[in-house]
């Protein structure tokens, strides 16, 4: 980027409002992708549930459990990305036979490796998977290397708007594209310092977001008019957009080979040309431009990087033509997914809330219901309960919860149904536990791959279209005799310098699987293993170029090709060294059958010894169950043991007790005899006193008064006195 000063005349406010107009009819066009894609990025991190569902659920005290099952088939497809990865070649356009052109094709693979290509690549096939839309940008940087390197770049898909539209994949039939990114002032004064803040800063709608909700940003001019200056201080955010458009331009086709020159060189010589007689045709060209705007002011605007093309390359899924707008796998796993965690946390709630042992008492069961609860529990306790409390039925377990049958088969099917809506089957996740032929299983994983294909079709053509804009960046900015490596056909190694072939002007892009894939290497050698014998009896030579899809160290295949290329001058020797390899290809073949039956005999020991694990668990289980059920039958005999030595105990206190009682009774009985005896004595005494008194007394001309004494309680007599009286008184 340079540092020229903000374009203020009217090519410059033309190309602000074009920016302006652009970004508010891609932004209205793609604010429902924007929050989708915001949603199938929550899904595949695990943040599955909805705000209002979990603020509810929380609220209830009740679970919210997730089982994030969209992460594994994820994870699965990206695997199967990393591992058939691809490179691109260089076709030159000319007459004859052709063969890539080493150079350009080491110096893409080269530049790839310099940059991390593939790890970038691998992070926008990725977002493609999640919401539709993956992103690269294909640009030089001359911070980290001062002639310039070229980096490929993944994009994040929510900064990208682009032509509403385009409807091809890979939006190839798009007119424009733009990167918006949010940069700090500091940032922002650092990388054009004659920009106009205040001008730049004016944002181009302040009252939305870009997927529709209100907008939280407030920019520094806006900042005083809500008495926020305070607090937006050091904290201004410039929201710069990088655009890339294309335009038609008048171009010139002069002379018998239909050369091209610009309408400007044509106005100069069309007079020599009308005088001379050659003939000519007016055409138009598309050409692609870039300038970089922020609020009012351009920043930069000039040429294209890639004229041709944009430096901007999407990769695509799927398309929902009603709306023209692009989605990824994770939308067919999103209902699946949430069904399944709300279906398992209500399983959860209902088994949490439901009874899980206990009693129900009636309040006139038990003498002490505080006491009861503190025992019940304990298992050597002896709970009592008042008499016909238990036949009475006043004491009843709680009755437990009763899942309705069939329930374990639906909550498999809601958990399998995340991977069954994508086509993922469990071979493809490595996760088939049943007993199959491997023939089978690797065609299920064909299959499973098969259906994924339209992923990995959108991947190829974004390496065809990409691989356009390197080679333009190559051809342009690198070819200036750099030192690159190449990849001999021998298999050596070796630097030569980038420079232009003007022979060729137009390449073909291929794009080919990469034999150093893993998969690649595989399914190659396992069918050179079956090839060489047959193949060695027909005398048929074999090129180097076999070491490579061996599954050996690349330093020894470089060695064993580096010895063929130095003896190719004996063809003896050749032959020799063929043979040789041939053993070796062959002895490396049986050592591979041998593992293989040795990874099996390994795998058949294994399955035994867990089978045998299994079946030793089994009846340590059954033993523990056994000696439970003892323990629970002693336990039992002890308590019926306390139950009789608590009923004995209670008839001898009856007994006791109604011994005492007749012991009583029978002391009564006698003290009542002995004190009638003694009343009975009393009672003659006085008779006897009071008869001597009146013998005494009798006509003594006096009045005698008999007082009698009894017991208050009993009413027996227990004394009497008597008083004169005179009798003329």
């Amino acid at each position: 980027m340079s540092d020229d000063v903000t374009t203020t005349d009217e090519d410059g406010e033309d190309i602000a409002r074009m920016a302006a107009q652009y970004y508010r009819a891609s932004r209205d066009h793609s604010s429902p992708w924007r929050l989708e894609a915001k949603t199938s990025y929550d899904m595949a991190a695990g943040n599955q549930w909805d705000a209002d569902d979990k603020e509810k659920m929380d609220a209830e005290n009740r679970p919210a459990v997730t089982f994030n099952r969209i992460a594994r088939t994820l994870n699965a497809i990206i695997g199967t990305q990393v591992s058939n990865r691809q490179e691109t070649q260089f076709l030159p356009r000319e007459l004859g036979d052709v063969q890539k052109n080493e150079i350009l094709t080491s110096a893409a693979e080269w530049v790839r490796e310099q940059c991390d290509a593939e790890d970038e690549e691998s992070d926008a096939f990725e977002d493609m998977c999640i919401t539709g839309m993956g992103w690269t940008e294909t640009r030089l940087d001359y911070d980290t290397d001062p002639d310039g390197a070229v980096l490929i770049e993944r994009i994040d898909p929510l900064q990208m708007y682009w032509d509403p539209a385009a409807t091809k994949r890979n939006l190839s039939d798009a007119k424009w594209f733009m990167r918006i990114k949010e940069m700090a002032r500091s940032d922002f004064m650092r990388e054009w310092p004659n920009a106009d803040f205040a001008l730049s800063s004016d944002p181009w709608d302040n009252k939305t977001e870009d997927d529709g909700q209100p907008r939280e940003h407030v920019y520094p001019q806006d900042a005083y008019k809500t008495q926020q200056a305070n607090s937006q201080k050091g904290k201004a955010k410039v929201r710069v957009a990088q655009i890339q458009w294309s335009e038609k331009t008048p171009i010139y086709r002069v002379g018998p080979q239909a050369e091209e020159i610009s309408a400007e060189a044509f106005q100069k010589i069309a007079p020599k040309l009308k005088q001379s007689g050659i003939k000519y045709v007016k055409q138009m060209k598309i050409k692609w431009r870039q300038a970089f705007v922020a609020g009012g002011a351009v920043l930069e605007d000039g040429d294209c990087p890639t004229p041709d093309g944009s430096t901007f390359r999407p990769m695509t899924y799927k398309r929902d033509r009603n709306v023209n707008l692009w989605y990824g796998i994770v939308r067919a796993m999103v209902d699946p997914q949430r069904f399944g965690n709300k279906f398992f946390s209500q399983i959860l709630d209902i088994l949490n809330k439901g009874a899980k042992g206990g009693i129900m008492v009636e309040k006139d069961a038990v003498d002490d219901m505080r006491k009861l609860e503190n025992i019940w529990a304990r298992p050597d306790s002896v709970v009592e309960f008042r008499p016909g409390a238990l036949s009475g039925g006043k004491v009843q377990p709680k009755p437990l919860v009763n899942l309705p049958a069939g329930l374990d088969r639906l909550m498999t099917f809601s958990m399998d149904g995340v991977h069954e809506v994508t086509g993922i089957n469990l071979e493809l996740l490595g996760m088939a536990n049943r007993e199959q032929a491997g023939v089978l299983e690797h065609q299920r994983k064909q299959a499973g791959v098969t259906i994924i294909a339209p992923l990995f079709d959108g991947l190829r053509r974004y390496r065809k279209e990409q691989g356009r804009v390197l080679l333009h960046f190559i051809q342009a900015y690198l070819s200036d005799g750099r030192l690159i490596r190449i990849h001999g056909n021998d298999g050596t190694e070796q630097y030569a310098p980038l420079v232009k072939d003007p022979s060729v002007a137009r390449y073909d892009v291929i794009v080919d699987e990469s034999p150093t894939s893993p998969n690649m290497k595989e399914r190659v050698f396992g069918t050179l293993s079956e090839l060489l014998p047959t193949l060695a009896k027909m005398g048929i030579p074999m090129p180097p170029e076999l070491l490579d899809y061996a599954p050996i160290p690349s330093s020894l295949a470089a060695k064993w090709k580096d010895l063929i290329g130095k003896s190719a001058g004996n063809p003896e020797q050749v032959q020799q060294q063929m043979q040789q390899m041939q053993q070796d290809m062959q002895k490396l073949g049986a050592e591979n059958a041998q593992l293989k039956d040795k990874r099996q005999e390994a795998m058949l020991d294994l399955q035994l010894k867990q089978q045998q694990q299994q079946a030793d668990m089994e009846i340590e289980r059954q033993k523990m169950q056994l000696e439970i059920e003892k323990a629970n039958a002693q336990i039992e005999i002890e308590r019926a043991k306390l139950q009789l030595e608590r009923e004995k105990a209670g008839i001898q206190i009856q007994i006791d007790q109604q011994k005492v009682a007749n012991d009583n009774e029978l002391a009564r009985e006698k003290m009542n005899t002995e004190l009638e005896s003694k009343v009975a004595q009393s009672t003659d005494g006085v008779n006897e006193a009071i008869g001597r008194y009146f013998e005494k007394y009798r006509g003594a001309g006096k009045r005698k008064r008999l007082k009698v004494e009894r017991d208050p309680q009993t009413g027996d007599l227990i004394g009497a006195t008597i008083d004169e009286e005179d009798q003329a008184a």
